[in-house]
């Protein structure tokens, strides 16, 4: 059921564009526009090019007025400005910021967007995002935008040293769904590789002997639909399941992926939203470590227990597969999921709070990083 609109409240301008043929682009942009609904806005979002079939996965869309073109989109944005009547709210996600003109140039867009509608009384919020990112004018330039804001949460324990100043940081939005266990038998591994890194056949091969080994059956799993050549080819070369994207629609592929997760022991994954996914669906997550990346470890390790592999795929933390334990440590899983959904309530009681005009509670306050 929408939430009943409230219209002496400001309009909140958002984004959902992303990457979309990926799954975790859509769990964690629902989550926020869903708070937003809760506030009685009225929303305009911004999609670019995303197509009907990823739109269609929103769950949270009712009272959002869709807007393809960015410049229609500015214009709408400016016009409720100039009539004090705009609140804007980022999109969760990454943000790569490195000084080359069109990253530079959407950063200076987003500070005059976030000074247009501070300067107007409306309030300016950003929740779950993660700054990577080395250009020296592009972090001060970023400082500046972030320092404008009304609420700024990043979803990881590392941005705050990328940019240099202090953050709150809260867990990925992708925690904030419903989490749903049940009691369905546990009989796959599932494994969901980026198509863009290379893969160690021979480590990936000694996996796979120790999940059929315990009576488990692996399965690759597409949750980003460019995914699906590399699963294919896996799945031929290795003699193994796969549950591939296809031509589904993308609600159609969000359900059969999070019903495999939901039957898998553990979910073996370089792909921060497959781990989530599966952890929400009581899967073991094994993140698979690539060089150079801190993503999952930094994002993942301050909520639940997480055991770790290099992208070698020669055993969590280098202990080997064959002693190993695909079905975790259950509680400690449990536990930390449900204190990431916790936490994430209370960040959205501050988001709802500040997007209605208050301050947060300072009570509330108490995961600040110091960025030094």
């Amino acid at each position: 059921m929408a939430n009943r609109l409230d219209p002496k409240k400001r309009v909140v301008f958002y984004s959902v564009a992303a990457q979309w043929d990926n799954l975790g682009d859509i769990e964690i942009r629902d989550t926020a526009l869903g708070w937003i609904g809760q506030s009685g806005s009225r929303v305009v979002a911004f999609t670019g090019g995303m197509p009907t079939s990823y739109l269609n996965a929103f769950q949270s869309a009712a009272n959002t007025r869709w807007i393809s073109s960015s410049i229609k989109y500015q214009g709408l944005l400016w016009g409720h400005i100039l009539r004090r009547r705009a609140s804007i709210v980022f999109a969760p996600g990454p943000q790569v910021f490195a000084s080359r003109p069109k990253p530079m140039l959407k950063s200076l867009v987003n500070l005059l967007n976030v000074l247009g509608v501070r300067l107007s009384g409306g309030s300016a919020l950003a929740v779950g995002r993660a700054l990577r990112g080395s250009g020296r004018m592009a972090r001060a330039l970023e400082r500046a935008v972030v320092s404008r804001f009304s609420l700024y949460v990043v979803r990881d324990d590392r941005s705050a040293s990328v940019i240099g100043r202090p953050l709150r940081d809260a867990p990925d939005l992708a925690f904030g769904h419903p989490r749903v266990v049940g009691s369905k038998e546990r009989v796959y591994v599932a494994i969901s590789l980026r198509s863009d890194r290379e893969v160690n056949i021979e480590g990936l091969k000694a996996l796979l002997i120790q999940v059929s080994e315990r009576g488990l059956v692996p399965v690759f799993v597409s949750q980003v639909k460019r995914d699906d050549v590399r699963h294919s080819s896996l799945a031929a070369e290795l003699s193994v399941e796969a549950l591939l994207w296809g031509e589904n629609s993308h609600a159609s592929q969000m359900e059969r992926v999070k019903n495999v997760y939901a039957r898998s022991a553990a979910i073996v994954s370089n792909r921060l939203h497959g781990l989530i996914l599966g952890v929400q669906n009581g899967a073991s997550p094994i993140a698979v470590l690539d060089p150079g990346s801190d993503k999952l470890s930094s994002t993942l390790a301050p909520w639940v227990p997480l055991r770790t592999t290099s992208s070698r795929f020669e055993g969590p933390d280098g202990g080997g597969w064959k002693s190993f334990d695909f079905t975790g440590d259950r509680a400690g899983i449990d536990h930390g999921a449900q204190a990431a959904a916790a936490a994430l309530d209370s960040l959205r009681a501050d988001f709802l709070r500040v997007l209605d005009g208050q301050a947060a509670d300072p009570r509330r306050l108490d995961r600040v990083n110091s960025g030094s």
